[in-house]
């Protein structure tokens, strides 16, 4: 599957899920959400942290995303307001959510929910990044939650 069949570049913004399993439990991934050189291993650089009303930057490869923590709940569920541009260079707000549910093998079940989401905006490439291309998931991710 590549990120061309999960994105559809022709309709307005909507609601995107993507779900995936990871092999790590969820105290790990959730660390790999909320801490700052974590977050940078497999996203991008910025001072996140887990508290309701943290406002930070995210320095994307695209250009900044600006961002609010609007739920932390830790282990379970990151809520984050994400303020980017869209392609003609207008300012889009939507919400990321990631929901973290354990399996019964010990990994965490990662949901990705980006509600109002901008098509070619920096999410495409976390999305990328999180859901794997190939049989083994990208370093990146692996990297930030094995720390």
């Amino acid at each position: 599957m590549s990120l061309d069949d999960l994105v559809d570049t022709e309709s307005a913004p909507e609601t995107v899920v993507v779900d995936c399993d990871l092999d790590a439990p969820p105290e790990k991934v959730w660390r790999a959400l909320t801490q700052p050189e974590l977050m940078a291993a497999w996203l991008a650089e910025g001072d996140i942290k887990p508290q309701v009303g943290h406002r930070f930057e995210l320095k994307s490869e695209i250009g900044p995303v600006e961002c609010e923590v609007l739920t932390a709940d830790p282990k379970r569920e990151l809520r984050l307001s994400w303020s980017e541009r869209d392609e003609a260079g207008d300012l889009v707000d939507s919400e990321i959510t990631f929901v973290l549910t354990p399996t019964i093998d010990g990994g965490t079940r990662l949901r990705l929910v980006h509600d109002g989401f901008v098509h070619a905006g920096f999410l495409v490439m976390a999305i990328g990044r999180i859901v794997p291309r190939k049989p083994v998931r990208r370093l990146e991710w692996v990297y930030a939650w094995a720390a």
